[in-house]
């Protein structure tokens, strides 16, 4: 059975992108959703042009089980520039990019669901 996946794409309200914001961060739900994907999922994602949403693909043949689905797929391209530019993916080949260690590190200070 395939899925059909939404494009993670910036939300707009009142002319502003839709952000969770604390303190240490401000990030769009779009890139939110794009990194929380890569590291649950063990994904990466594949360069395209600037005009063009990104594809994200299984880093690996191992079938992740989870309570969801992905939030998306493809990734815009300002979603994707915004996890460049904070540092939170970084390109492995020409075309290919990954979750950096500052970005596991966002992901576990700032999404991790915590345990109660």
């Amino acid at each position: 059975m395939q899925v059909a996946l939404r494009t993670c794409t910036s939300a707009v309200k009142s002319g502003q992108g839709e952000r969770m914001v604390t303190p240490e961060n401000t990030m769009s739900l779009a890139g939110q959703h794009a990194l929380e994907d890569m590291v649950e999922f063990e994904m990466h994602l594949v360069g395209q042009s600037q005009q063009t949403p990104w594809p994200m693909l299984a880093r690996g043949t191992r079938k992740l089980y989870g309570a969801r689905e992905p939030y998306c797929n493809p990734v815009e391209w300002s979603a994707v520039k915004e996890l460049l530019v904070e540092g939170f993916i970084e390109a492995t080949s020409g075309r290919t990019f990954v979750v950096s260690k500052s970005g596991y590190q966002f992901y576990e200070r700032q999404m991790k669901p915590h345990s109660a």
